[in-house]
Formats: structure tokens, C-alpha cells, sequence
């Protein structure tokens, strides 16, 4: 009899001592659509309805805003998320001072910070699809913004030099999908549509959940 009550009580502290796994996403306009989160936290929710989401957003971001606007860093130092989601780099593709050695030396930066507060958290960075641009600036025909894959490339590597890091390659899976589809794109050439972002949001949300080393339970 004592040793039922015992593994029950073991069994109890074992469930109790879990609990839900803490995701903040944060991002630029694309996650500031509204749209585009809440369909990623749909889709988790899917497999892991116990999960505590949460996301901030604000336009025109990339890596290197959070260098001269530390305060952007607050809402998720206050979340404390488990795994975080990172959606920048279509602003930083469209800097015309762009380089790959700046960049990387903004990922670097954000990352560092990011880890100097949150040294457990598990973070998934998602590529910029591709887009266009204008050849003169808000003038010209559109063209391919191929420096969305320089800084996906980008990313990518330095998931590969860090741990506990993970990517979507958003950029390579969808591929030109979001400009050659009919309806998934806006006239802008960079912000999607209310269907857009729901195929978006589907899409990183199906493959965050194929990552399993984020999904191994915490204790408290």
C-alpha cells in the first residue's frame, strides 16, 4: 500500500512540475499585421493548446533597431518566453547601405543581448520571403529584391555556429510563391494580404512544430 501511495504522489509532482512552455514572437510589419501571429499561435495550439503566446511588433524594425532602441528588447525580457520567434531582416534587405558584414554584425548584437537576459531561451529566427523594389527608390519598374536571400543565407549561418538557435527558411521553401500567386501579396510588393499572411502564418506555424527539441517539457 505504501508503495502505491508513494509512486502516486511521484506521478503527481511529475505532472505538476511541468508546466506549459512560454512563446513570444516579435517582429516588424509583417508580424504587426496581427494576422500572421495569431495564425502561428493557431497552429501550435493545434499540438500544444497548454502554451502561454505572446507577440510585439513594430514597423520598419530589423536587427539593428534594437541596437539604438534597447527598449524594444522590454516586452520580451518581460514574457520570459521558453522559445522565442524572430521574423526581421525585409527592412535590413532593403537598406541600401546593406552588407553582409553589417548584418551579420547586427545578428550578432541582437543575439548577444538577447542571451545576456534569457540564457536558456531556445530561438527560432524565420527568413524574409522574397519581395520586390523599386529600381530608384519609390520610382522605376519593380525588381527582385535578391538581398532577401543574402541575409536568409545570413541567418542561416549563424544558426548553424549557435546552439539552442533554429531556422525557417522561409525564403528558400516559399521560394517566389507570395509574388506569382494571385491574392497573396499587396500592390507594394512586400506586405501581404489577410490570405497571405493566414498561408504565412500556417507555414512557419507547421514547421515550428516539426522542430522537436523545442517541445521537451520544463520543469518549473
Amino acid at each position: 500500500m505504501l508503495k502505491k501511495l508513494t509512486l502516486v504522489l511521484f506521478v503527481a509532482i511529475s505532472i505538476f512540475g511541468i508546466r506549459a512552455q512560454k512563446v513570444f514572437m516579435t517582429g516588424d510589419s509583417h508580424v504587426n499585421s496581427k494576422i500572421y501571429p495569431h495564425k502561428v499561435e493557431e497552429v501550435l495550439r493545434s499540438r500544444h493548446p497548454d502554451i502561454d503566446f505572446g507577440w510585439w511588433a513594430k514597423n520598419g524594425i530589423c536587427f539593428y533597431s534594437y541596437k539604438f532602441n534597447p527598449e524594444y528588447y522590454d516586452s520580451i525580457f518581460a514574457f520570459r518566453p521558453d522559445i522565442l520567434i524572430v521574423h526581421l531582416g525585409t527592412n535590413g534587405a532593403y537598406d541600401t547601405n546593406f552588407t553582409r558584414a553589417s548584418f551579420r554584425q547586427e545578428l550578432n548584437a541582437f543575439y548577444d543581448v538577447l542571451l545576456d537576459s534569457l540564457p536558456e531561451v531556445k530561438v527560432v529566427f524565420v527568413t524574409p520571403f522574397t519581395n520586390k523594389r523599386r529600381k530608384y527608390k519609390k520610382k522605376g519598374s519593380w525588381r527582385i529584391n535578391y538581398k532577401n536571400r543574402e541575409v536568409s543565407d545570413e541567418i542561416v549561418a549563424f544558426v548553424n555556429n549557435h546552439p539552442n538557435t533554429y531556422v525557417i527558411d522561409n525564403n528558400s521553401e516559399a521560394g517566389m510563391k507570395f509574388l506569382k500567386t494571385k491574392g497573396l501579396i499587396r500592390r507594394d510588393n512586400v506586405h501581404l494580404t489577410e490570405a497571405g499572411y493566414e498561408v504565412l502564418g500556417e507555414e512557419v506555424g507547421e514547421d515550428i512544430l516539426t522542430i522537436d527539441p523545442l517541445w521537451t517539457s520544463q520543469e518549473n
